[in-house]
């Protein structure tokens, strides 16, 4: 059986009918408010349903690469692939959602930095995991019962 073979029969279809129609919604909405006033004043910051729309296929369609990549061994670049599209989402999302796109930079700045001192504490915490592996102490009977389910 081909990789494409086995991404198409072990994908979540709900995931990739909701990115379709989140898709086609987007299109809709898009021919609905074409040429549409609002008539009342923007207070604060409007975004567009259609981009909304847009943000939301987009994070839709990674969620199905992100399980798609799931079912191909790629190796040592299986992490490094996982990680690229769970960080193109989470970008996505401050982006758009929270509105950081049209925020103050101090915003931005604040959260970029918070993501880079968590990045550095839990790159020190797994400094060591090399070290202290062939001391682990197994019980056989978490062994059993992964290698061994009894339903």
């Amino acid at each position: 059986m081909s990789i494409v073979e086995k991404l198409l029969n072990n994908v979540d279809w709900l995931i990739l009918s909701a990115a379709f129609l989140s898709l086609l919604a987007t299109l809709v909405a898009g021919k609905m408010n074409k040429g549409t006033k609002d008539p009342h004043p923007v207070v604060g910051h409007m975004t567009p349903t259609v981009l909304m729309l847009t943000i939301l296929t987009a994070l839709l369609f990674l969620t199905w690469v992100t399980v798609g990549v799931s079912y191909i061994d790629l190796g040592s670049l299986n992490i490094i692939v996982a990680m690229g599209v769970a960080t193109i989402k989470a970008t996505l999302v401050s982006l758009y959602f929270m509105h950081l796109r049209w925020d103050r930079p101090f915003n931005a700045i604040i959260l970029v930095g918070s993501f880079l001192f968590l990045g550095i504490f839990l790159g020190f915490a797994l400094l060591d995991t090399g070290e202290y592996k062939e001391y682990l102490i197994v019980d056989p009977t978490i062994l059993e019962t992964q290698f061994n389910p009894s339903d």
